[in-house]
């Protein structure tokens, strides 16, 4: 009570780095927590499909119908159990209750197989989650999804038809999905309701093929199973089921599957993932804000050990011991700790809503009264504050009685030790800066840079299972007829977020390999503004382009070795289904998938069959008037209801769509932003502090150069050039371990900036004015107090 000002920094301080551990601590162990609730987490397996020929191909999350039986069939001593999920690949499938008129589209729908709950621990609150699945045309619903469709009534019996064709019977009701697992769902329907499906359509095949792997496949390991006994079987595995022209271009591999959420950067994710990278990135600001606000705390401490000398002085003198006065000191810087922490706690209960917003979590309060969180914050507490009064109980413990009883302070007493813990302080602060900015500056690169089309005022429209097929042209048309409406066409994914692969024969290569493709309709390279920089575009005038022609990109052309995009013009390559046709045109490369991932080459297939839109043709894209978006969305809608009443309208704009694949990084610039901002913050209450005890060491000083005729700023100039110096040698010590730190972190992206020379430059200059600003707010206080009060200080 008695040094309040210090009280209160050091308190502060300290209380704002702990809260800052403390939730970071609580984001860190949400994201190791993803799919470790289910009780065989630890022998469950993903299998994944490595399908690629001379570096070109992809790298699958999931596999081909066939698979996971198979699987079972052939290995039944080394696995107890095995489930598929399959969600026809679409973005959106239409569900309704016809009896309420109620209908929507809905992202989160999987067929899974009836050993489901076998793999899964999911919660079933009413029905019986071991049978439920067992028969066909049966469906199971969340909560939430129990009162969107039903209100009130009990949903069970109830019907809800599927893709306005199929009644579906409601058999159980489950609590809605843990935030924490990989995968989020609202419905799950019985496996056995595909073949019914696949059946009436006479597309059985579809689920005997071994060449799409639309399905996540799921595996329990037998508890005394080695995976990697497993693993080594399959090799033999893929020789013996896959077709032959395939079979040595596949690998398939086990992923733990609590390594899904932060290490898993595959195609045909079942929703994007986070990254294991960002983990150590908020680790180490984590830590940086607490060795700061730590730092801050050792600083001030001993700073004031010269005022409590007297006090040393006196309890050694009348007997007390070393040891005693150590403990004394720690047990002080304990009791602080402990006061900060109360405080640290009580602001998170306020702060983590908003810190859920931020980060886009889920996490409660109750995560506090954990075990783990319990003993972790103990201890937190117990290390900060024997590492933060270690060093000032030993200083203090060290003064001599003869000379601090006769002196009262011994003046810099640990002054060369507090100079390193401001270098170091401002050391870590200016890594911040620098990380902060080149993290927002990667993220800008990735969200605006040339894609190599257009992505802007451009609306996608799911199509795939709707009943288009036969109204595609008349609604294209129409739309067309209005000016705000620029160009339409169809396409199997989202432009630059994915894609799909097929076996192409080109010729001069002696056999198929798998490429990316696309499936596209007319008016693709239009409506997204592609550039054709060899031969020609698809076009209607020619009407075999949709089964003999196929346009590819340049990076294509490069990896044939065919020399320049016009010698390409014009190869033979043989097609789907053995079509033999010929490559009519290169475009300019462009970014089909995220630019996590490097240039590719890519096939783009005219597809104009109906039956597409069944199995390939996801979305119509609209590009439309930027100018007025409002009119273009009411003009497609309209359209929609009047071709195809019988469904939803749905949309998004494609350029929101995109921003989502970096939404990691996203959420890591956001993060290192608010937190650096608080780690600068307490650097600064440690520096004020620290300029504060500084200035009232020098007081006398001050006021005999004063009398000896001294100006004002050269006095503010001597007692700021100090911490000037600090800061300098901060700068030297920061910058190659931010180089090099932040360089480790471009590498892994595809397509990185490089490292600019201005964040280095800015984070030191505004280190240095902010230390400037500190220290010579107090030099001009000190240097203008009459020189009669400060010579008669102490």
């Amino acid at each position: 009570m008695r040094q309040r000002v210090y009280s209160l920094i050091n308190t502060a301080g300290l209380a704002i780095g702990v809260a800052c551990f403390l939730l970071i601590f609580l984001y860190i162990h949400d994201e190791l927590s993803y799919d470790t609730f289910h009780s065989k987490s630890d022998r469950t397996y993903r299998i994944l499909e490595h399908f690629e020929s001379d570096g070109v191909g992809e790298h699958s999350a999931s596999q081909p119908f066939p698979v996971g039986p198979a699987l079972v069939n052939d290995y039944p001593g080394q696995i107890d159990h095995m489930t598929r999920l399959f969600d026809f690949q679409s973005p959106f499938l239409s569900l309704a209750n016809r009896k309420l008129d109620r209908s929507f589209n809905e992202p989160n729908v999987f067929f899974v197989d009836s050993t489901f709950f076998d793999v899964f621990d999911f919660e079933m609150i009413v029905g019986d989650k071991y049978t439920a699945l067992d028969e066909p045309n049966s469906i199971l619903i969340t909560e939430t999804m129990a009162k969107k469709y039903f209100s009130e009534e009990n949903p069970l019996g109830q019907n809800l038809e599927f893709q306005g064709e199929r009644n579906l019977v409601v058999k159980g009701i489950l609590a809605d999905a843990p935030h924490n697992a990989h995968f989020q769902f609202d419905f799950l329907v019985s496996f056995s309701t595909l073949k019914a499906h696949y059946k009436e359509r006479n597309q059985e095949r579809t689920m005997n093929g071994w060449y799409w792997n639309p399905c996540w496949t799921y595996l329990v390991l037998n508890e005394n199973t080695n995976p990697e006994t497993l693993s080594d079987m399959l090799p033999d595995f893929v020789q013996k089921y896959f077709q032959e022209n395939i079979r040595d271009d596949i690998t398939m591999e086990l992923q733990p599957l609590t390594d899904i959420h932060l290490k898993s950067k595959l195609d045909y994710e079942i929703q994007a993932n986070s990254n294991e990278s960002n983990i150590y990135v908020f680790s180490a600001v984590a830590v940086f804000v607490l060795l700061i606000a730590v730092i801050n705390f050792i600083n001030l401490s001993t700073a004031r050990a010269t005022k409590r000398a007297k006090e040393v002085g006196i309890r050694k003198a009348l007997g007390s011991l070393k040891k005693q006065l150590i403990y004394q000191f720690i047990f002080e810087s304990i009791l602080q700790t402990i006061l900060a922490l109360i405080i640290a706690v009580i602001g998170i209960v306020f702060i983590l809503p908003s810190f859920n917003a931020l980060t886009e979590k889920s996490i409660t309060l109750m995560t506090f009264w954990s075990a783990e969180y319990l003993s972790a914050v103990a201890g937190l507490t117990l290390f900060v504050g024997l590492i933060a009064g270690f060093y000032p109980a030993f200083v203090l413990s060290s003064f001599k009685t003869t000379e601090v009883i006769k002196g009262g302070k011994l003046n810099n007493h640990g002054m060369n030790f507090r100079k390193v813990l401001v270098i170091l302080q401002f050391s870590i602060s200016m890594v911040l800066i620098v990380g902060t900015i080149m993290a927002i500056k990667q993220l800008q690169f990735l969200q605006d840079d040339d894609l190599g089309f257009n992505k802007e005022a451009v609306i996608m429209v799911p199509v795939i299972g709707t009943p288009i097929a036969s109204h595609y042209e008349s609604m294209k048309s129409e739309m067309l007829s209005n000016s705000s409406i620029k160009s339409v066409t169809a396409l199997e994914e989202v432009l630059g977020a994915k894609h799909q692969v097929m076996n192409y024969t080109f010729e001069g290569v002696e056999k198929s390999k798998p490429y990316p493709r696309l499936f596209v309709r007319h008016d693709f390279l239009k409506t997204f503004n592609i550039p054709v920089i060899a031969g020609r575009a698809y076009s209607e005038s020619h009407v075999t382009d949709d089964s003999l022609a196929l346009v590819v990109n340049e990076t294509m052309v490069k990896q044939l070795g065919y020399g320049s995009p016009e010698a390409a013009i014009g190869k033979s390559v043989e097609l789907m289904r053995r079509r033999k046709g010929k490559i009519i045109g290169v475009v300019q490369d462009f970014n089909f998938t995220s630019k996590h991932h490097p240039m590719s080459p890519i096939g783009i297939d005219l597809w104009t069959a109906p039956f597409t839109f069944n199995l390939f043709m996801k979305y119509m894209a609209v590009r439309v008037d930027g100018d007025n978006l409002q009119e273009s969305i009411a003009i497609v809608e309209s359209n929609w209801q009047k071709f195809i009443p019988s469904r939803p309208f749905e949309y998004f704009f494609l350029e929101d769509r995109l921003n989502e694949s970096y939404k990691a990084e996203s959420k890591l610039s956001m993060i290192t932003t608010v937190f650096s901002g608080l780690a600068i913050l307490v650097a600064c209450l440690g520096l004020f502090g620290l300029a504060t005890f500084t200035m009232e060491q020098r007081t006398k000083e001050i006021g005999i150069r004063k009398v000896l005729g001294i100006q004002t700023k050269d006095i503010v100039l001597l007692l700021s050039k100090d911490f000037m110096m600090l800061v300098g040698v901060s700068f030297v010590i920061a910058a190659p371990i931010a180089y090099l730190m932040i360089d480790w972190w471009l590498a892994s992206f595809a397509y990185r900036i490089d490292l600019l020379l201005w964040p280095f430059a800015v984070a030191g200059l505004a280190t240095f004015l902010v230390a400037m600003i500190t220290v010579g707010a107090h030099s001009l206080k000190a240097a203008t107090i009459n020189p009669v009060k400060t010579l008669k200080y102490e």
